[in-house]
C-alpha cells in the first residue's frame, strides 16, 4: 500500500491561491489556508475565515464510488473540502478528502479508494520582528478500500496524531523565507495491527516581491524525510492588478513530468474569492476558495 496515497487521498491541496501558484506557498502563507502551508504564517492574519473545495475528475465517478460500481469509475477522481478559522496566534481547521484510482494488474475492474479526515489546531508566535514560528497539532483518520466488480473487499484504516513545525523569516521588506516539517507522527499508526509509517516531509521555500510591478515570485522544494516519494520542486508567481484582481501561474515537478497550474483572484475589501486549476493532470483539478481576511 502506497503511503502517499493514504496520506493525500485526492492529490489536491488547500487553498486556491496556493494551487494557482503551483504550491509554492511556504514563504507566503498569509490567508485562510496559511496553517496548512506554514503554521508560522498565521501571525500575518489578524482574523480570517475560509471555505474551500476542489475536485479532480467528474461527479459520475463520485456517484460510482457511492454505489460501489467499479465498472462505472472513469479514470482517477479526487475531492477535497476544507474550512478554517484563523487568528493571529491560533487557528482551527478541518478537512475531508476522497480519492480513487485504478489498480494496475488488478483482476477485472479494480479501484483503490482512499479517504482522509483531518482536524488541526495551530499555535504561532512572533519571536522577533524578523522571525515567526508555529506548530500544528493534527488528528488524522486515514482509510483505504478496494472496490472490485464483485463489490467492496473491505476497508482498512489508521488514525493518530501528528505535528507540523514551521518558521517564517522576513529578510527585509521584499523577501520571505519559510521552512516546514510536515506530518511528523506523535503516535503510532497501524493498519490491521501492522505498523504504518506516516510520510514526513521537509519543505523549504522563498518568495520575493518585485519592486514597482508588485509581482510575487515564489519557489518551494519539498523533500521526503520518512516514507516513499521523490523531491518535488514548486514554482509560482502572482501579479496584482489595481490591488483588486490577481493573476497567478505556476507549476510543480510530479512523477509524470512538470505540471502547470493557473488561477485568479478577486479582493473586495476583506472578502477574497480565488479559483485555480491544475492543468498537468490526466483530468484537470478545479479549486475554489471564498473567505474574509483582516
Amino acid at each position: 500500500m502506497a503511503s502517499t496515497a493514504l496520506c493525500a487521498a485526492s492529490n489536491l491541496e488547500a487553498g486556491a491561491r496556493a494551487l494557482g501558484m503551483g504550491g509554492a506557498y511556504t514563504a507566503i502563507a498569509d490567508d485562510g489556508a496559511a496553517a496548512y502551508w506554514n503554521p508560522a504564517g498565521i501571525t500575518q492574519v489578524k482574523m480570517g475565515l475560509a471555505f474551500s473545495g476542489g475536485v479532480r475528475g467528474d461527479w459520475q465517478t463520485f456517484d460510482a464510488i457511492a454505489q460501489q460500481d467499479s465498472s462505472a469509475v472513469d479514470g482517477n477522481f479526487g475531492f477535497v473540502g476544507a474550512a478554517g478559522l484563523t487568528f493571529e496566534h491560533v487557528a482551527f481547521n478541518v478537512s475531508t478528502e476522497i480519492g480513487a484510482r485504478a489498480v494496475a494488474g488488478g483482476s477485472g475492474e479494480t479501484v483503490q479508494i482512499n479517504r482522509a479526515k483531518e482536524g488541526t489546531l495551530t499555535l504561532a508566535t512572533e519571536c522577533t520582528e524578523l522571525l515567526a514560528i508555529g506548530v500544528n497539532a493534527k488528528y488524522l483518520y486515514l482509510e483505504e478500500e478496494t472496490l472490485t466488480s464483485a463489490g467492496s473487499t473491505g476497508k482498512t484504516n489508521a488514525n493518530g496524531f501528528a505535528a507540523d513545525l514551521g518558521a517564517l523569516f522576513k529578510v527585509g521588506k521584499l523577501v520571505r523565507v519559510g521552512a516546514v516539517v510536515k506530518d511528523y507522527p506523535l503516535t503510532k499508526f497501524k493498519l490491521e495491527a501492522e505498523p504504518y509509517e506516516l510520510p514526513t516531509r521537509m519543505v523549504l521555500g522563498g518568495a520575493v516581491k518585485v519592486p514597482l510591478l508588485g509581482m510575487v515570485v515564489a519557489v518551494d522544494l519539498e523533500t521526503p524525510l520518512r516514507g516513499e516519494g521523490d523531491p518535488i520542486f514548486h514554482v509560482g508567481l502572482e501579479q496584482p492588478i489595481l490591488g483588486i484582481l490577481f493573476l497567478r501561474a505556476g507549476g510543480y515537478q510530479g512523477t509524470d513530468g512538470f505540471n502547470l497550474t493557473a488561477g485568479g483572484g478577486l479582493k473586495l475589501g476583506p472578502v477574497l474569492l480565488d479559483v485555480a486549476t491544475d492543468l498537468g493532470a490526466e483530468k484537470p483539478a478545479l479549486y475554489a476558495t471564498a473567505g474574509v481576511r483582516f
